[in-house]
């Protein structure tokens, strides 16, 4: 057995508070958290109806949070592996990558108009001569992000079961937000749009006769609605508290019209690793 001299005992029982402290930190409570927003529309205006999000969270967990919100979708993923980013407002698609990385968990799914579910839409001009799925060949079309599960993945699988390859036969492009693609869409950039359904209202108050000047050409099979999740790091007793100041949030006036301005969430459901298998498998077909 290795015997230390007086002074060396002394300094390695002065050293221990400090090892055991270095050790404790991936335990440590949080002094402050970050939640993160996909640019699923306009970046400055989602932090403007963000930051009340951020206020109501500070009130129920008692600790500053912040805001986030990446330029795309992957910013806030990655944002949550590198520990930057606690909570995430992750889509599916979204979610589904950061589980894979061991970036996060989820926590609740939203709920919209009563459903836990929605669909992705391919919106066209009124007056296209577009008629059907089979119509978009040769044709260039707008999509939101190749981590959006309804700007992107679900409407090029559905593209992929009408027999349209997507790197063959359709020119896409991407706009970078859901209100982008039907922008551009009446600006007469592209042909058709990749959205959520409906995102066309999100364009109404740059453009009152979106409704009149568009329609839906199809609409995808159901995506379970996007999620909170929060990075895996965090302790078991923090998730707990987020999901339930998540709810409580949901069942307050005030908190209700907060949550229904950012992304139109009327509330939370719980949620499970399993309900999106799903979009695994779509992304599958998809070949990512």
């Amino acid at each position: 057995m290795k015997k230390f001299s007086g002074w060396a005992l002394l300094l390695l029982l002065l050293a221990l508070p400090l090892l055991s402290a270095c050790g404790s930190t991936a335990s440590a409570e949080p002094q402050k958290l970050v939640v993160g927003f996909v640019p699923s529309q306009e970046a400055e205006n989602l932090q403007a109806k963000a930051k009340p999000l951020a206020d109501l969270l500070t009130a129920q967990l008692g600790i500053p949070v912040e805001v986030f919100v990446g330029s795309d979708y992957t910013a806030v993923i990655e944002g949550m592996g590198a520990g930057k980013v606690d909570i995430g407002f992750l889509n599916p698609k979204g979610y589904v990558t950061a589980k894979e990385k061991g970036y996060a968990d989820v926590l609740l799914k939203a709920i919209r108009n009563g459903s836990d579910s929605y669909r992705s839409q391919i919106v066209v001009r009124a007056a296209s001569p577009i008629q059907s799925i089979a119509d978009l060949k040769g044709k260039t079309i707008a999509f939101v992000d190749p981590q959006s599960t309804s700007g992107y993945v679900y409407p090029v699988v559905l593209l992929k079961k009408n027999g349209i390859d997507p790197e063959k036969d359709a020119n896409l492009v991407e706009a970078g937000g859901h209100d982008k693609t039907i922008l551009a869409l009446l600006r007469g950039d592209v042909d058709a749009a990749f959205s959520f359904d409906d995102a066309r209202t999100i364009v109404q108050k740059v453009d009152p006769d979106v409704m009149q000047k568009t329609r839906i050409l199809a609409y995808t099979d159901p995506i379970p609605n996007d999620t909170v999740s929060v990075r895996s790091s965090l302790s078991p007793e923090w998730k707990e508290k987020i999901r339930k100041a998540f709810l409580a949030i949901a069942e307050d006036p005030e908190g209700k019209k907060v949550i229904k301005e950012i992304y139109n969430h009327d509330g939370y459901a719980p949620a499970k690793d399993a309900d999106f298998d799903v979009v695994r498998e779509a992304s599958r077909l998809l070949g990512q």
